[in-house]
């Protein structure tokens, strides 16, 4: 679904939230293509980018689940060390002192992201909330407000091409479970929004990117 097909009861002037414009739901010019070519022509891109790691940390560890919906990441060795992965790779592109792609957060909500840094149990995706939230707070007073003041002129239209924003992507994957005596198949409950290609180019993880 497009932008403006997502949004026909919201008037075109109208300035939506950063919520709305995070979740892909608003006509242009204030569409989330729009905003993140403001942030990278700003050098600021790295704090939606921080965003979308914690957020697709989080759909990665809901998604490993059982049957009966329960969370395996305790009890599944493969899940187990595919949420390590993402976490640390989260840690070593925007949290640790002198990150490529280091955000600005309080020397406590960084601590205490920090402090999973060497557990073999990944965290609960809770444990990134105060981030994200400190994260979006900095942008919705700061450069949030510059993009929406700036899409109030004339030239705002041609702030970024028109492309479409957000696939959809079914995944048919599954995990292995070994127990005692069986080991158990459980398919992994994939789909997610991901990024289309030309977001990809911006969005996490830079795997190979230096800050610019």
């Amino acid at each position: 679904m497009s932008c403006a097909s997502s949004s026909n009861s919201k008037e075109l002037g109208a300035r939506p939230t950063l919520n709305e414009v995070l979740s892909d739901a608003t006509p242009p010019p204030y569409t989330l293509n729009a905003f993140m070519t403001y942030l990278s022509e700003n050098h600021c891109l790295e704090t939606l980018q921080f965003t979308l790691a914690a957020k697709q940390y989080r759909e990665t560890y809901n998604s490993f689940v059982d049957e009966a919906g329960e969370p395996i990441v305790t009890t599944d060795p493969s899940a187990g060390r595919h949420l390590r992965m993402l976490y640390q790779l989260l840690l070593t592109t925007y949290v640790i002192p002198g990150a490529p792609r280091e955000v600005n957060l309080s020397s406590d909500v960084r601590g205490s992201l920090l402090r999973y840094k060497d557990q073999l149990t990944p965290p609960q995706p809770e444990a990134l909330e105060p981030s994200v939230k400190h994260i979006q707070e900095l942008m919705e007073n700061s450069i949030f407000l510059l993009f929406l003041n700036s899409c109030a002129t004339p030239s705002c239209q041609d702030l970024a091409p028109e492309v479409p924003n957000m696939i959809d992507v079914m995944v048919d994957g599954s995990v292995t479970r070994s127990g005692n005596d069986s080991t158990k198949s459980l398919r992994v409950n994939s789909k997610r929004p991901f990024l289309s290609h030309h977001m990809r180019a911006l969005s996490w993880p830079p795997w190979g990117r230096q800050r610019g």
